[in-house]
């Protein structure tokens, strides 16, 4: 509140710095809350939306109120943060506090724009901030940097980074030279037991740094805090392995296995490839280094063929047998919140994609033994035997959990138990959820994203996708705008050929727009979702039919 942008379009200097100022105080206040590390998960979805090409620039001028309302997004949000993060280490956190300082003092009640808070900033540390701040808050996208050795030396190229090589249909193409950005990289260089950090900025196509004769491990983005993507080359990814779990840090760990499986989606590393990389994280122990691994379980899980999803179950199991053996069912003594959590998490990928029938046996004891007791099961394990008990339910279940949805006593106990209706599978018990959200059973706040559950869901998406379209008349009339949108985000897990024309079919003949670029993405997302299966479909089967 001490400085106000002068325009709409500066809504990131108040909305991002908040973002940014949250994670920099908790992280102080509580720093085994690991917050910087968990912001990476955050920083993921808007690095997802940022790799579409209908996505947009941070800044961008606004002219009407719909332009402004577009404004409140990942973009914005964590998009704004990542770079005041990534600019922060790069010019050291005193700098950058001196920067800050300056601008608060000179714009004292008073309106400022971008331009004035990197002239701050420029003032404190002596150094172009607008030269490299520019383009990652004025242009679209992000780059991905490419490691890779020529001798002694370290070769860095960059380009932009987009899931598809080319703009879909009713996508401009560009019309402008290929984008480049002024990159700040911090590379750690590991020799032995010894580590050096290296600044550079990448601002030409290609940069080059030489390393001495020992090195063994090239970290190009150390701390995970740069708003790029790495690809290695597969020598220089080993030399980074080699060193788990140890030698790199946990959000390090999460950024190598995100761009490597956002290189995967790209077509730009073999899916093979990262399912072998996912081997050498059975010891992790970090959940937020989980919460991609299980992401992209659950992806392959949307796109497998029905005849080889017992494969992939078998291999989701292998993969998760020895967190869960290390991690049991119930927590110990001086475990931290985050452990308790990522058991929480493992245990319902466990019961839920690896579909594994000892754990949901398991499940139905002590979920009945909590029913009994409610302190029988520690509280970050209920969700997932709840979420397991669903997916393996049957309508005696259903009619269980329906009716804890109807005498909830908490709003989280009844949210809880709604979202289990959107996860049984059987078609009847699908039939009579989809139902419920346009007969008034279900409130309309909520009723957008049980669909939305629905959609996604390999044994639902079908029937939902029909309900859809027969009832979009009733869901426009009674759902909330903002609901209407989350519902639509749905569609990104109807990834068949067949589904993906329907789906673009529908939105053109109903002419449906749902402000700024968000259906646009969603269709772009859907590609992307459908091409990547096209891609690997046969390379998946055949690894699954090797490894299971």
């Amino acid at each position: 509140d001490l400085v106000t942008m002068s325009w709409w379009n500066g809504i990131w200097l108040n909305e991002a710095f908040a973002t940014f100022m949250e994670m920099l105080a908790v992280n102080a206040w509580k720093p085994e809350w690991k917050r910087w590390t968990t912001f990476g998960v955050s920083r993921a979805a808007a690095f997802a939306v940022d790799a579409l090409w209908s996505t947009r620039p941070i800044e961008f001028p606004v002219r009407a109120p719909r332009d402004a309302d577009a404004m409140f997004d990942v973009l914005t949000y964590e998009k704004g943060a990542s770079v005041l993060r990534m600019l922060e280490q790069y010019l050291g956190a005193d700098v950058f506090r001196a920067g800050v300082r300056d601008y608060l003092r000179a714009h004292l009640h008073d309106n400022a724009d971008t331009g004035d808070l990197w002239a701050a900033l420029g003032r404190a540390s002596g150094q172009p901030i607008a030269m490299v701040m520019d383009g990652f808050i004025f242009h679209p996208g992000f780059p991905l940097v490419t490691a890779r050795l020529d001798g002694r030396d370290l070769v860095v190229t960059q380009q932009r980074f987009t899931y598809l090589p080319a703009p879909p249909e009713g996508e401009p193409a560009p019309t402008a030279p290929a984008q480049r950005w002024q990159i700040p990289l911090q590379i750690r260089v590991h020799s032995g037991t010894t580590s050096t950090t290296h600044r550079i900025l990448l601002s030409d196509d290609e940069a080059r740094l030489r390393l001495p004769d020992r090195a063994d491990a090239v970290l190009v983005n150390e701390g995970g805090h740069g708003f790029y993507r790495v690809r290695y080359a597969p020598d220089l990814l080993e030399g980074s392995l080699r060193r788990l779990p140890d030698g790199l840090d946990a959000i390090e760990r999460f950024t190598l296995v995100n761009d490597t499986w956002a290189s995967v989606l790209a077509g730009l590393v073999p899916l093979t490839d990262y399912l072998d990389l996912t081997a050498r994280f059975r010891e992790e122990r970090d959940r937020n280094v989980w919460s991609i691994l299980l992401a992209s379980f659950n992806a392959l899980h949307r796109i497998v063929e029905p005849s080889d999803r017992p494969r992939l179950e078998t291999l989701v199991r292998e993969r998760l047998a020895r967190i869960v053996s290390t991690l049991g069912w119930a927590p110990r003594p001086g475990e931290d919140d985050l452990t308790r959590q990522l058991r929480g998490d493992v245990l319902r990928a466990l019961g839920t994609i690896g579909n594994d029938r000892e754990a949901q046996a398991r499940t139905a004891e002590l979920y009945a033994a909590a029913t009994r007791d409610p302190g029988a099961v520690d509280p970050n394990v209920l969700p997932a035997l709840i979420a397991i008990l669903a997916h393996a339910g049957d309508r005696r279940r259903y009619d269980e959990f329906l009716e804890r949805f109807r005498t909830a006593k908490s709003p989280q106990e009844e949210q809880r138990y709604l979202y289990a209706l959107a996860a049984f599978q059987p078609a009847d018990l699908i039939d009579q959820t989809l139902g419920r959200t346009v007969n008034g059973e279900i409130r309309t706040q909520d009723a957008p994203f049980v669909v939305r559950t629905l959609l996604m869901s390999v044994s639902a998406r079908e029937r939902a996708w029909q309900f859809v379209k027969a009832n979009w008349d009733t869901m426009d009339r009674l759902y909330p705008k903002h609901g209407l949108r989350r519902l639509c985000e749905g569609v990104t897990g109807l990834v068949t050929p067949e589904l993906e024309q329907d789906v673009r079919r529908f939105f053109a003949e109903r002419k449906i727009d749902l402000g700024g670029k968000t259906l646009a993405q969603y269709l772009e997302q859907l590609r992307v979702a459908v091409a990547f299966r096209e891609r690997e479909g046969r390379a998946l089967a055949s690894y699954l039919s090797r490894v299971s």
